[in-house]
């Protein structure tokens, strides 16, 4: 009888999960300026002073017991205020801390830790899920799928060619030009048995860059099947 492990990627979100601390720790508060009104929000368990939002009960920006967290909406109203009405500019300390668990997961890759690396890069995607709306979406979007995909190659070298398929899946959604996504979704496939669709896969990673050797061989290797 054997027990399955969870796959690197539910690990690393496990841990999180178990009360590890915010990677910025607590929430922000924003002081109110004294002798502001207050005002309650109709039909809401929220009020309004100094163009902040507070818990009803308590008066708190931050409150554990109401369950409620108006701080990204404190925040955006700080920043607005001061940029005037601009929106704020993404924050360098997420994007660092982003990179930092991008190279650390990188070089453990090179090591052939592919379980580690994964783990990094969850990491990296934990951070970066925590960017604020505002931030333009296309760095979100480079950052996500280079994540993803490089969770995936570790995926694959572990044998969990399902998971590595799902992140190769939304790799390619959102960024459907990029063939190194169609390659690691082609690679997952091949490992599924699927050799038609990952043919397919392949051949579209050839015609996004024909330069390309290593999506060209699985290409003829996945033919083969054919």
């Amino acid at each position: 009888m054997t027990t399955s492990t969870p796959g690197p990627a539910a690990a690393a979100t496990a841990a999180g999960a178990a009360g590890t601390a915010a990677p910025f720790g607590p929430r922000p508060v924003f002081p109110t300026a004294a002798g502001k009104a207050s005002f309650a929000l109709a039909g809401q368990e929220i009020t309004v002073t100094d163009g902040l939002l507070h818990c009803r009960a308590h008066g708190k920006q931050v409150c554990a017991e109401c369950v409620a967290d108006y701080s990204t909406q404190n925040f955006i109203a700080r920043q607005l205020g001061a940029n005037r009405m601009a929106l704020p500019p993404p924050n360098p300390q997420m994007e660092q801390a982003v990179q930092r668990l991008k190279t650390e997961g990188n070089e453990l890759f090179r090591a052939q830790c592919h379980f580690e690396a994964a783990q990094k890069y969850t990491e990296a995607l934990n951070v970066a899920a925590q960017r604020p709306l505002w931030d333009p979406s296309a760095a979100i979007i480079e950052e996500t799928t280079v994540l993803m995909s490089n969770r995936a190659a570790c995926l694959l070298a572990l044998d969990h060619a399902s998971e590595a398929y799902w992140d190769a899946e939304v790799v390619t959604r959102l960024k459907r030009g990029w063939s190194k996504g169609h390659f690691r979704m082609g690679r997952a496939l091949m490992d599924l048995g699927r050799c038609d669709q990952a043919a397919m896969e392949f051949r579209i990673g050839v015609s996004l860059d024909a330069s390309a050797r290593d999506i060209r061989t699985a290409l003829e290797k996945a033919e083969e099947y054919v």
